[in-house]
Parts: structure tokens; sequence; C-alpha cells
């Protein structure tokens, strides 16, 4: 159990105590939970320990089977955390959350039908900005959530930020998955004819 495999296990408890904070408590009278801040900063250092875990397993060579598995897995289950938070609380709409995650388990499963087949898809260009957008809208989104924005629809600086942010994960989302899919079409377009 070296330290990027801690950490990755450190990011799947930090979004559980996450989840677990986001869901009870309302806003009352215009002041906001504290203890959403709470799971805001706690959203925070789970998003950081993504970047580290790799970082350090690339860097001094301490990458593992457990690590090739779980840091995928808890990956994606810190982004759909938050995504559903975002998507309950009314600040990412529905439809936006459902494409992530469409996209997700598609490519996922693209890359499960690779690794059975001896290859690996490592991520793309496409993929790592869909990845920093998602961030952004994380970041921004949770600042909305814990008040700090709590009247964004009157600034107009940050609702024309804010869509122009979902404006592009949108479009990045769906082009990266169709990127994976057109670069991948050998691993299942015989299985279409």
């Amino acid at each position: 159990m070296n330290l990027p495999n801690k950490l990755t296990i450190g990011r799947f408890v930090l979004t559980m105590i996450f989840l677990a904070l986001a869901s009870v408590g309302h806003v009352e009278n215009g002041v906001y939970p504290m203890h959403w801040k709470i799971a805001f900063a706690l959203a925070i250092i789970a998003g950081f320990t993504d970047y580290l875990d790799g970082y350090l397993a690339r860097r001094f060579d301490l990458v593992t089977d457990f690590g090739k598995l779980m840091d995928p897995l808890t990956d994606k289950i810190f982004t759909v955390s938050c995504f559903v938070v975002l998507t309950e609380y009314r600040i990412v709409p529905g439809w936006i959350t459902v494409l992530i995650l469409t996209r997700e388990f598609a490519v996922t499963g693209l890359r499960t039908i690779a690794a059975n087949r001896g290859q690996v898809m490592s991520a793309s260009s496409t993929g790592k900005l869909k990845t920093g957008l998602q961030m952004a809208v994380l970041a921004l989104g949770g600042c909305i959530w814990v008040g700090w924005f709590a009247e964004w629809q009157q600034l107009l600086w940050f609702r024309a930020t804010w869509l122009t942010i979902l404006t592009l994960i949108v479009l990045v989302t769906i082009y990266s998955g169709f990127e994976y899919y057109i670069k991948g079409r050998d691993l299942y377009i015989k299985d279409m004819k």
C-alpha cells in the first residue's frame, strides 16, 4: 500500500464524507449551512489528490495494479458524486450530468474492451481538457452551492462565465466521447457487421 494508493483510498473516503455532509441541511433565511462549506473544502482536497496520486505514481515508479483499477474508479465516483450534488441543488442542469455520466460509462466500456484485448487506450488531450473543464464546473458550482455567489444570476460576469463553461463542458464531453469511439473503432466495428 504505497502513498499514491493511500491517496486514492483517501479520495474515496473524502468523497463519502462529502456526500454525507452535502445531503443534509438547507438554506435558512439566507444562511448556508457551515457543513456545506466543510464538504466543499473536502471536495477540493479530494480533487487535488486526483492530480497528486497520479503524479507520484508516475514520478517515483509506484504504479500498481490496485492503482490502475482504483484510481480511475475513484475519480469517476468523485466526479459523479459532485455533479449529482450540483444537480440536486439545481446548479447544474440534470441533462448535463446525464451527458457526462453517459460519456464516462461509454468510454469506460470501450477501455474495458481494449484491456480485454491487451490494448491500452490512453487519455487524449481532449479527454484531459474535459477533465479540466469538469473541475472548473465543480469549483464554480461549489462556490454557488455554499453561498459565496448566492446572487450569481444577478452578476452578469459570473453568469456569463458559468454559462460559457457549461457550454464548453457539453461540447468537449460530446467531442471527446466521439473521439474515443473513432480512435477505437477497430475494437467494435467488426462486431457490427
